[in-house]
């Protein structure tokens, strides 16, 4: 059968997100004040808890309604340069998807597709410059490779997992040549990018919710 994410289950993944960053924000936290100003991990630790308290409370009728209105809160609560990317990552993935009321492995690729580009413009950062980009864009592009290939979806979905996993752990070999951390980029080399890992929590939240459906 194929994977499909419901409504409440776009739901029940935004509120695990919310969880999964509190209990990864001092570690976030850490890894940021070896390269940047200490704060990544609590941005985003209050962008997704005010994402979460919204669907929650206002229960937002369609998928499309809660990741681009869920962006929105995001960014009021994170204070922060991350709470523009992802407002800007959460508003255009859901642009896409505004009739649907699943979404497919090919609908999330598009998604994801969406939301690199709206932190690329957003953020003026390509892949390869040591931000969340370098753990997302890996993890689409084996994505895009599977679907259509007849690749076992939740083969796939693992597959995307550990590409965005090693996508973060390789910033340790890249300068940072995108927005404030460039400021810190002799001290960060050697040192993993704390917006690449929370990147990679993002799809390994998303993608562990597909595998225990």
């Amino acid at each position: 059968m194929a994977l499909t994410l419901k409504h409440e289950d776009v739901a029940a993944i935004l509120t695990k997100l919310a969880e999964v960053f509190e209990q990864s924000k001092d570690h976030l936290n850490d890894l940021d004040t070896k390269i940047g100003d200490g704060d990544h991990g609590l941005s985003m630790a209050r962008g997704f808890g005010a994402v979460a308290r919204y669907v929650k409370e206002k229960a937002p009728a369609t998928i499309s309604a809660m990741l681009m209105e869920g962006g929105m809160q995001f960014n009021e609560a994170a204070g922060s340069t991350i709470g523009i990317l992802m407002f800007s990552a959460m508003r255009e993935s859901g642009k896409g998807i505004k009739d649907k009321e699943e979404v497919t492995l090919s609908d999330l690729a598009a998604m994801l597709e969406a939301a690199i580009q709206g932190i690329m413009k957003r953020g003026k950062a390509q892949v390869g410059q040591k931000t969340i980009l370098d753990s997302l864009h890996p993890a689409l592009v084996v994505l895009q490779q599977g679907i259509g290939s007849g690749m076992d979806e939740e083969k796939l979905v693992a597959e995307v997992i550990q590409a965005a996993a090693d996508g973060a752990e390789k910033t340790r070999d890249l300068r940072p040549e995108a927005g404030r951390a460039r400021w810190f980029s002799e001290r960060s080399q050697g040192q993993i990018d704390p917006g690449a890992v929370s990147g990679h929590l993002i799809i390994k939240t998303t993608g562990e919710y597909l595998l225990g459906k």
